[in-house]
């Protein structure tokens, strides 16, 4: 293998595709990248972590095709070093990489091709979506995802699409975003997919607006003409959430929704270290937000305006969830929805025409 490269180029793709390789894994050869070079002048790199895997196509001047498994994270810190604009690589018959530039060289042990994993291969028809909703879709959900590995169930988004809207609902157990956007559909389908996957995309890596979405029985893919990035659809069944999310609520209160998060981030540094908690006491013209640590004695108080509609309520809510709520919140105002201290609580956005989101958080017991 002999090709050679823009610096640039090649460090752009090794920067994506490294968001896929596990950091911590008990198979070696999924800490490298597949890379194959085409007498075509294409390079193809390619990463997995058995579950999600990503392939990207970049140009380069190719003097001799072949294929090895490089250590992506080591040929990611030699490229971001380099500051040629151009570098030559080659592999030999020993599976030694030389990076050379126009001042320096490296020398980087690399892998043989046959214990990489397989390219994915699709034989079912997909079902194809559009994929422009995806972006805003990731950014108002995938942030209540669980991380809790041993719950795969909660490590995705559901998707429901109609022949008008997608449906997108993540929840961890304590939290809940429900999103809804209007897209015309030519195919109805329910998955559930990992959050790795849509995060990969939220970063920017895929162009969403010229990308293709397919849905196969078992697998998802988001393809444009560089990238192809495909995961294996959660198969554990999503709970019933529509259940969790209160249809009568007779307390409403609206309030500036950076005042609430100014507030809440102002008072929780005086919260509980383990348990964050948080109390809001919602009055008819103001909500005063309060945090009490007994083991440290610190304490703090805030009061900001608000119209409140019902009965005064007090209840409380772990600062950090609700903080990351209102920091997704796209609206001026935020109206809260509850029936008791102890029962689920919605923010809802105010002004919302092409999309509608549902958030729900759970209170703690004061």
């Amino acid at each position: 293998m002999d090709f050679t490269i823009e610096k640039e180029t090649l460090l752009s793709a090794l920067t994506t595709l490294s968001k896929i390789n596990p950091t911590r894994t008990t198979l070696p050869i999924l800490s490298t990248v597949f890379i194959k070079t085409h007498d075509n002048g294409m390079v193809g790199l390619r990463s997995t972590d058995l579950e999600v895997e990503m392939e990207i196509g970049i140009s380069a001047k190719v003097l001799e095709s072949g294929e090895t498994c490089a250590p992506v994270y080591k040929l990611l810190e030699i490229a971001n070093s380099i500051t040629e604009e151009t570098v030559s690589i080659n592999v030999n018959e020993t599976q030694r990489m030389r990076i050379k530039t126009s001042t320096g060289k490296y020398l980087l042990m690399c892998s043989k091709t046959e214990e990489f994993p397989d390219q994915r291969e699709f034989v079912d028809e997909p079902k194809k979506m559009s994929a422009s909703f995806l972006r805003e879709t990731i950014k108002n959900t995938t942030y209540a995802c669980s991380k809790d590995e041993l719950k795969p169930t909660l490590n995705g988004v559901l998707f429901t699409f109609s022949s008008t809207s997608v449906t997108s609902v993540a929840t961890d157990g304590h939290r809940l975003v429900k999103y809804v956007c209007q897209q015309e559909n030519n195919e109805t389908e329910t998955v559930l997919v990992p959050h790795k996957f849509l995060n990969i995309i939220g970063t920017g890596a895929v162009n969403t607006k010229k990308a293709s979405l397919q849905i196969y029985k078992d697998y998802i893919t988001i393809q444009t003409d560089e990238i192809k990035l495909s995961s294996r659809l959660i198969s554990e069944k999503f709970p019933d959430y529509e259940n969790v999310i209160p249809k009568e609520n007779e307390n409403e209160t609206k309030v500036k929704t950076k005042n609430l998060l100014s507030a809440v981030r102002k008072v929780s540094l005086m919260s509980n270290k383990t348990t964050k908690q948080i109390v809001l006491k919602l009055s008819s013209n103001k909500i005063t937000v309060s945090a009490e640590d007994h083991e440290t004695g610190g304490a703090a108080t805030d009061e900001i305006e608000a119209t409140t509609i019902g009965q005064e309520l007090t209840i409380g809510f772990n600062s950090t969830l609700l903080t990351e709520i209102l920091k997704h919140q796209s609206s001026e105002d935020v109206v809260i929805l509850t029936s008791s201290a102890l029962s689920a609580t919605l923010f809802n956005l105010v002004g919302e025409k092409e999309t509608q989101t549902t958030t729900l958080l759970m209170p703690i017991r004061i």
